[in-house]
């Protein structure tokens, strides 16, 4: 007896162990360091290194000098720096060995509300401050020595500006401008953004097209408060495919779309993502991403079912699920198994399922025979290449007729694994 609405999954992981190579390397820890935070580097050569001495040049314009294989740096302004260290090896070979990195500014004050209003607490945080005790500047007459975390209440309207001193750090200032209203919300508050809505002209955020499919069109619905003018970006794939500038009175709601512009694109077929990039005002989250499928063949409708529901490793530990992504190691083989149910009414003589890991084809199966209500078990061998984040798509065809008809997709985010 067939069992019902059993749809399981069952990832196992086969981990490749590579032979490192043979070669002089720089390593330094952080991998992404703070301005004023100490990095450690790290020299290595398979041969060995003559009696410890290297000649170690940081790029930042201080002196270069003679240290250890394992020596610590401070670095004074954000910036990408190449450092360089020189030494002999046991073998008598002359080495010079370069790495290149960023050093960034995560030192920033940040408030909440972003927009606050008159007699309302205004939360300020001095986010990555090297001192525990922090001077802080209210711009509105009021300093106090405080912690990290502080709160105030502005009783006038205006624009304050607010610094707070990280001591520790040679007492370096940082600041920020805060907008204060009259009101949180109406015509008369700050101008800003709580909510921004992506959809398709059906209301979904997914749709599957067949290639030069036109017009395609995203709408934005968005609710505001205040008055102003809203720019912002529509990115297709992370690239810019267009900007709105639109003066918003009233505060009250709005939609936006994409045909002020143009259709989307719908040349290259596979997975695409649309988001709207907001530039002012300035907004306190990122606006969800919708997707679009393009085809090269006739489009159908969605009538196959499919969902993950357990993950396991080799060694039949639980690996982590969370709604449709999956955690693999970085590099490396897993196996996937699962299964499809039809849901179609009529029974399909042939149905091909494709898998895709990114915009590569991984593995097809052809499925004979497909009655409503079947449930068909798959199993794939998968390499994951790199520790990037990757999507594997699973898509359906009917091929009894031609020209081919897609039924379904199904994405699943792939993410790396967090070494123990």
């Amino acid at each position: 007896m067939m069992r019902k609405n059993l749809k399981t999954f069952l990832i196992v992981a086969f981990i490749i162990v590579s032979t490192p190579s043979l070669m002089a390397t720089i390593t330094h820890s952080p991998s992404q360091p703070n301005v004023m935070q100490v990095v450690t580097f790290t020299v290595t050569h398979p041969d060995g290194i003559s009696q410890s001495r290297v000649l170690w040049n940081f790029g930042d314009g201080t002196p270069a000098g003679w240290d250890t294989t394992s020596v610590v740096h401070t670095y004074m302004q954000k910036g990408t720096y190449t450092v360089s260290a020189r030494y002999t090896t046991f073998k008598g070979q002359d080495v010079t060995d370069r790495t290149t990195f960023n050093v960034v500014e995560r030192r920033r004050i940040t408030n909440s509300p972003l927009y606050p209003a008159i007699n309302r607490p205004v939360l300020f945080r001095a986010e990555n401050f090297f001192s525990t005790v922090i001077p802080w500047d209210f711009g509105d007459g009021t300093q106090i020595v405080g912690s990290t975390t502080e709160t105030h209440i502005y009783s006038r309207p205006g624009v304050y500006t607010v610094t707070a001193e990280d001591s520790v750090a040679q007492g370096r200032l940082f600041s920020t401008t805060v907008r204060v209203s009259t009101e949180e919300k109406g015509p008369r508050a700050a101008f800003q953004i709580y909510f921004v809505q992506l959809r398709f002209d059906d209301g979904k955020s997914y749709k599957i097209v067949p290639k030069d499919f036109r017009p395609l069109t995203v709408y934005a619905d968005i609710k505001y408060e205040g008055t102003g003018i809203l720019r912002a970006q529509w990115m297709v794939d992370g690239v810019s495919f267009g900007v709105i500038s639109r003066s918003l009175a009233y505060a009250k709601q709005t939609t936006v779309d994409s045909s002020e512009i143009l259709s989307l694109p719908t040349i290259t077929p596979g997975i695409h993502e649309v988001s709207l990039k907001v530039v002012e005002p300035q907004t306190e989250y990122l606006v969800p991403t919708i997707r679009y499928f393009v085809a090269l063949e006739k489009v159908g409708i969605e009538k196959v079912d499919l969902s993950l529901s357990r993950v396991v490793s080799l060694d039949k530990a639980e690996i982590k699920v969370d709604r449709d992504s999956i955690e693999v190691p970085a590099k490396g083989y897993f196996i996937l198994r699962g299964s499809v149910k039809s849901e179609i009414e009529k029974e399909l003589p042939f149905m091909l399922m494709r898998i895709y890991l990114d915009n590569k084809l991984v593995d097809q199966k052809l499925l004979e025979n497909v009655r409503p209500g079947d449930e068909i078990g798959f199993e794939t061998s998968i390499y994951n290449t790199s520790a990037d984040l990757k999507r594997i798509y699973l898509t359906f065809y009917d091929i009894s007729e031609k020209p081919p008809l897609l039924l379904s997709i199904k994405r699943f985010l792939l993410r790396p694994r967090a070494k123990k």
